[in-house]
């Protein structure tokens, strides 16, 4: 009975629980550890249904976003060993793949050509060996590709197989650019003895030569790339598949207007001075010498007109088709996608027949087709990479109707200025993100700007520019103040009195930033101002343009940003790539301006106002579409909806 009595039950010890739970939990670990240790074994023979199904069966089904572009090379290699992995151990990268991967990277770095990434698929690497890979597919897909990618190397190491068309011209003596401006760099004989040398290596694409002469000196005209227009914007007319006669052209431009018949040069970072005298030193805030662009500005209304017509004709001919969903494209693919995208690129007049090479299959992706494609990119102010990803699809897929619809609204914003903007005028297009300086209808200096924020959209304006400032002041708005310094000022006053931040009384007195004074200015008693300076907001240099929104034009110490697609990250003011230029372009004529007097005014804190003694308009707009002085169409996103195409919107 006494087993069934409460209390002798409650007496029972639980040791053996305890020594059973933990034997329990001991082995479930030694086997999490044991299964932690275990390699993952890749069977010999299991990629081989997929290798046979994408390099024979059915190469149109090939799932990876990168093209093979040598199948027939690949093809042969995978024959010859039975169609198995050549790059893996297991599921790890063998020691030969990461010996091929560290030299194709080292091939490309020196590189400027994009062309040459694409062709050694590192972008895609990049992306997807960040993660050993856990799925056959995602095996079999990289071995291919690294395959190509070797087939590739191989071929562009060998001289003898290059094309006399490709083929590094010898004897190509380097330029240099210094003080003095450009002059040609003496090359020693020895050196062009080891240029004579036929070392497949030292021919290589995109060899810098230059490399040669020293750490100190680098040749940036000696390079293989597609000609890039200066706006942003693709020239039909001067379009050549290589760099070398436009850098070669230019160079010599600048060796004319720099060697004079003995009387010096039409150098305008050195007027005033004699050529005998040494220069002074570049400040390191120095953006270089200005050189004009000079190249025709365009944007005629009547040009916009023309083509209106041409897209209605081209809508009501019923030849547009877009393209499907489907993978992305680049050179080297072959997809039924392809000739639909060759037809919408011959209806917009990028693609032009002799831009084939001969090639005769229209659903292959050649190197015409991709010249066509960065051209529509450069017109569209898309990435010019060539690569019909989502965003050049979608832009490609605008239809002719969307499109004439925007150019009508852009005849009317061209309508709103006068005809003739004037012997000398700035015009900042917002969408383009763009600036251009223009004197006699010819654009003097353009560079890439920042705008304003959707939330806070830059206003189009008619404006002028009143004076130049060096080493400008700030006079924080109320907004910012409320929002964005106070909290910062009273959370790290001396950081912020450090980057030249001060409360400025009702007398003009400059306060430290105590509680007491930060909460006047809070009040709205004090204002807050940072002085001039490196760390200023608004940089080294701005140009002040009256209108009632109280934007104006500045310098910038956020750099990065001018080298993004998109650039819409300011308050409402408009950041200046090169500001220095553009001071220097519009004080010329008032005198001794140049670049050496610029960069003295820029440095230190001392703030100096220059007055404008000339008229010189500002003209701010929103264009989304316009034809260039090459007589080129360009559109660009609606970035802030005010065309009210949901289709021409981000």
């Amino acid at each position: 009975m006494s087993y069934f009595n409460p209390e002798h039950r409650r007496r029972k010890s639980v040791l053996p629980l305890l020594t059973l739970g933990s034997l329990c939990v001991f082995i479930l670990y030694y086997a999490f550890a044991a299964n932690q240790k275990t390699v993952p074994v890749l069977p010999e023979n299991a990629v081989r249904p997929h290798l046979v199904h994408w390099l024979e069966e059915n190469p149109d089904a090939w799932p990876a976003q990168d093209p093979i572009f040598n199948p027939a090379a690949v093809r042969k290699i995978y024959q010859r060993t039975d169609y198995r992995l050549l790059w893996f151990d297991n599921y790890s990268l063998s020691d030969s793949a990461n010996d091929l991967l560290k030299q194709l990277t080292a091939a490309s770095s020196g590189n400027p050509s994009s062309m040459v990434d694409y062709r050694y698929h590192l972008g895609y690497f990049d992306r997807t060996l960040r993660d050993t890979p856990q799925r056959l597919q995602m095996a079999a897909v990289l071995d291919i590709l690294l395959t190509d990618a070797f087939v590739s190397y191989a071929q562009d190491t060998q001289l003898d197989r290059l094309k006399p068309k490709t083929r590094p011209r010898r004897g190509v003596t380097p330029v240099l650019r210094d003080s003095e401006g450009f002059r040609l760099v003496a090359t020693s004989t020895a050196q062009q003895q080891a240029s004579s040398e036929p070392s497949g290596r030292k021919y290589f694409r995109g060899y810098d030569r230059a490399a040669n002469l020293g750490s100190n000196v680098r040749s940036r005209y000696y390079s293989r790339e597609y000609n890039a227009d200066t706006s942003g914007n693709y020239s039909g007319r001067n379009y050549s598949g290589s760099t070398r006669t436009y850098e070669r052209n230019r160079y010599r431009s600048y060796r004319d207007n720099n060697s004079g018949s003995g009387s010096g040069s039409r150098v305008y970072y050195n007027q005033g001075r004699s050529n005998t005298a040494a220069p002074p030193v570049r400040s390191e805030n120095s953006e270089g010498p200005y050189y004009e662009e000079n190249r025709p500005y365009g944007n005629d209304v009547r040009a916009l007109r023309g083509e209106l017509q041409r897209l209605r004709k081209i809508s009501s001919s019923g030849r547009w088709r877009p393209i499907p969903a489907g993978p992305a494209m680049t050179m080297g693919a072959r997809h039924p996608h392809v000739g639909v995208l060759r037809n919408l690129l011959s209806l917009y007049g990028d693609y032009q027949s002799y831009y084939s090479y001969g090639g005769t299959d229209r659903n292959r992706f050649d190197r015409g087709l991709h010249q066509a494609v960065v051209r529509f990119q450069k017109r569209h102010g898309l990435r010019a990479d060539g690569i019909v990803g989502r965003s050049t699809r979608k832009r490609l897929n605008l239809s002719p109707t969307a499109r004439a619809r925007i150019v009508e609204m852009n005849i009317k914003r061209r309508e709103e200025l006068p005809e003739q903007l004037g012997s000398r005028f700035i015009q900042v297009n917002i969408p383009a993100y763009r600036l251009k300086y223009v004197e006699n209808d010819q654009v003097k200096l353009a560079m890439n700007v920042v705008v304003g924020k959707k939330k806070h959209a830059t206003p189009e304006i008619t404006t002028r520019v009143s004076k130049v400032v060096f080493n400008p002041t700030w006079t924080v708005p109320r907004s910012i103040l409320v929002n964005e310094i106070l909290p910062k000022a009273r959370k790290n006053p001396a950081g912020m009195e450090k980057m030249g931040y001060r409360v400025i009384s009702g007398r003009g007195e400059k306060l430290p930033l105590t509680p007491q004074n930060l909460s006047a200015a809070g009040a709205g008693s004090y204002l807050m101002r940072q002085m001039g300076g490196e760390e200023n907001i608004l940089g080294r240099v701005k140009f002040e343009i009256p209108n009632i929104h109280d934007v104006y034009l500045h310098d910038t110490r956020a750099r990065k940003l001018f080298s993004l697609t998109t650039r819409g990250y300011s308050h409402g003011c408009i950041r200046l790539e090169k500001p220095r230029h553009l001071a220097e372009a519009l004080l010329r004529p008032q005198g001794d301006w140049d670049q050496w007097r610029i960069d003295q005014l820029t440095t230190g804190e001392e703030t100096t106002e220059v007055d404008m003694s000339q008229l010189v308009k500002v003209y701010i707009t929103y264009w989304t579409a316009w034809v260039d002085g090459q007589g080129n169409l360009n559109f660009r996103p609606d970035i802030y909806g005010k065309d009210g195409l949901t289709d021409n919107q981000f």
